[in-house]
C-alpha cells in the first residue's frame, strides 16, 4: 500500500492535472472566436435560399463559409458536451452517503469537569456561506461593483461586510467556486467575458444573469 506522502502527492498531481484540463475547456468555451451561435449559420443558409429563390448564382465562397461556420458550430457544441460530462463525472465521485469518522475518545477531564475537547466559550464561529446564493448575492454584485471602478479587494470587502461574511468566502466564491484564480477573475470581469463564463457555469440562470449584467454591457 502506497504511503500516506504517496497517496497526498498522487491526489495532488491528479487534482492539478483535472484543474488545467477544466480550465483549457473553459476557455475553449468562452473564447468569442471560437464561439458560433447556430444563429449565424441560418442567416447564411437563409441568405444562400434568398439567391437561390431569385435566380440567382450562389458564390462559392458563400457555401464554403457556411460549412466552415457549421463546422465550428457542431466543433463548440462538442466542446461544451465535453465540460458538461466532466462537470458529471467530478459529482459523481462525491459519495451518496458521508462517510462517518469516528469521534475522539475521551481520555480525561480538567479539574473543573470540562471535556478537554470542548470548546471555550469565547471561541469564534467561522462564518459560512449562511445559504446565500453564490450568483445573486456574491457574483452579481462583486462584478457590478468592479464594473462600477472598485477594485476587487474593496468589492470584496463591501461585499462581505453587507452580508456579514468573512472577506474569503467572498474571495472564495468568486474564484475557486468558479474554477478561477484571482487574476483570473478579475481579467474576466474587466474584459466582460466573465458573462460567459457565468452563463455555461450556470446555463439554469441564464435569464438572471442576462437581467442583471447584460444590460450593463
Amino acid at each position: 500500500m502506497d504511503s500516506l506522502d504517496d497517496l497526498e502527492a498522487r491526489i495532488e498531481k491528479a487534482f492539478s492535472e483535472l484543474k488545467n484540463i477544466i480550465q483549457l475547456l473553459e476557455r475553449d468555451i468562452t473564447d468569442p472566436k471560437k464561439a458560433i451561435s447556430l444563429p449565424q449559420v441560418k442567416e447564411i443558409e437563409t441568405s444562400i435560399a434568398r439567391l437561390k429563390r431569385q435566380g440567382l448564382p450562389v458564390p462559392t465562397e458563400l457555401n464554403e463559409l457556411k460549412i466552415k461556420l457549421f463546422s465550428r458550430h457542431e466543433l463548440h457544441k462538442e466542446r461544451i458536451s465535453l465540460f458538461q460530462k466532466v462537470q458529471q463525472r467530478i459529482r459523481e465521485l462525491t459519495p451518496k452517503e458521508t462517510l462517518r469518522i469516528p469521534r475522539k475518545i475521551k481520555i480525561g477531564s480538567t479539574n473543573s469537569g470540562r471535556s478537554p475537547y470542548r470548546k471555550p466559550s469565547n471561541h469564534e464561529k467561522p462564518l459560512g456561506t449562511k445559504g446565500y446564493s453564490n450568483l445573486e448575492d456574491y457574483l452579481i454584485p462583486v462584478i457590478k461593483l468592479m464594473w462600477s471602478g472598485k477594485g476587487h479587494n474593496k468589492a470584496f470587502r463591501e461585499i462581505a461586510q453587507k452580508l456579514d461574511v468573512r472577506y474569503n468566502t467572498v474571495s472564495s466564491q468568486c474564484t475557486r467556486a468558479l474554477g478561477l484564480t484571482t487574476e483570473e477573475f478579475i481579467t474576466r470581469v474587466n474584459s466582460k467575458t466573465i458573462i460567459d463564463h457565468l452563463e455555461y457555469k450556470y446555463p439554469d440562470h441564464y435569464q438572471i444573469i442576462r437581467t442583471q449584467l447584460k444590460q450593463r454591457t
